[in-house]
């Protein structure tokens, strides 16, 4: 067993919806290991399946790169704006590398959109 199996901050467990706390949610200025160990506590492929999960990050990403807003149909919808973080975890996981600056203002636009709909905020206008 390695160090990092044995040490119980890398394990990661499901957080539900009505589970999460502002502690949940990682600040800006914390390793990007933070975003992914939170974004892992929701299963955005068992929740959306593979392909629409994949399909709805994208198209959300592309929307926001052109707006710089999430857009309105993932706003105060937990099961998506979740599903979006968990694929961008897994997006930046498979390329081995860390996220460029553009994604991980995008990345934290999606944290603080799960913030909004989770501690019923109003969400940031931008």
């Amino acid at each position: 067993m390695t160090a990092a199996a044995a040490d119980p901050d890398h394990v990661v467990y499901p957080v539900a919806h009505h589970e999460l706390t502002p502690e949940h949610l990682p600040h800006p200025r914390d390793p990007f290991d933070d975003v992914v160990r939170f974004a892992a506590t929701f299963d955005g492929y068992a929740a959306m399946g593979m392909e629409m999960c994949g399909e709805m990050a994208n198209r959300a990403i592309s929307q926001w790169t052109q707006t710089h807003v999430i857009p309105s149909w993932l706003q105060g919808d937990l099961d998506r704006l979740r599903s979006c973080l968990y694929f961008e975890a897994r997006r930046w996981i498979r390329l081995e590398r860390e996220p460029d600056t553009r994604s991980l203002i995008y990345v934290h636009a999606l944290i603080e959109a799960i913030g909004d709909a989770a501690f019923d905020r109003e969400p940031a206008t931008r």
